[in-house]
């Protein structure tokens, strides 16, 4: 669709513009990887300011229908897995982990969910058939990637 066809990149990223301006011996080995894979597109690249920039501004908006349409937790339902699920069990019948497993009542509805405190803050113990569904909402949040979703999914 590109290929044979000059267009300008517009870009708010100012350094962008100056990284193709300067020397080579200037750049890191990455930067110059990364500038070659541009430039084999165009090297025509003009800076616009971010807020002007309406089609990338439009292109990073959260769609309403991805807002109003996230699955909820069923609470009952996490509450009943987890009494059914068997990691649960051994953990709960394991004098060797650090896990501190308490029931704690939910905020949100009345039951109580399994959580480990031994970090002062309650952490639910998710189980296994909630795997799945707890990773991807929390994956679908931002497209973080590997290490920031670990640090995501540790954290809560």
């Amino acid at each position: 669709m590109l290929e044979g066809r000059e267009f300008q990149i517009y870009t708010d990223q100012k350094p962008l513009i100056y990284a193709f301006k300067q020397t080579p011996d200037k750049c890191s080995p990455r930067q110059l990887r990364h500038l070659d894979f541009i430039s084999q597109f165009s090297t025509d690249i003009r800076h616009v300011q971010g807020s002007q920039n309406i089609v990338a501004d439009a292109l990073s908006r959260i769609e309403v229908e991805s807002i109003t349409k996230s699955p909820i937790l069923n609470f009952k339902e996490f509450a009943r897995a987890q009494k059914d699920d068997s990691d649960i069990q051994k953990f709960l019948h394991n004098d060797a982990s650090s896990l501190q497993l308490e029931l704690e009542p939910c905020q949100t509805s009345n039951c109580n969910l399994l959580c480990d405190t031994s970090t002062g803050v309650p952490r639910p113990f998710v189980p296994t058939s909630f795997l799945k569904f707890i990773f991807d909402h929390l994956h679908n949040l931002a497209h973080p990637g590997i290490a920031a979703s670990t640090k995501l999914i540790s954290a809560r």
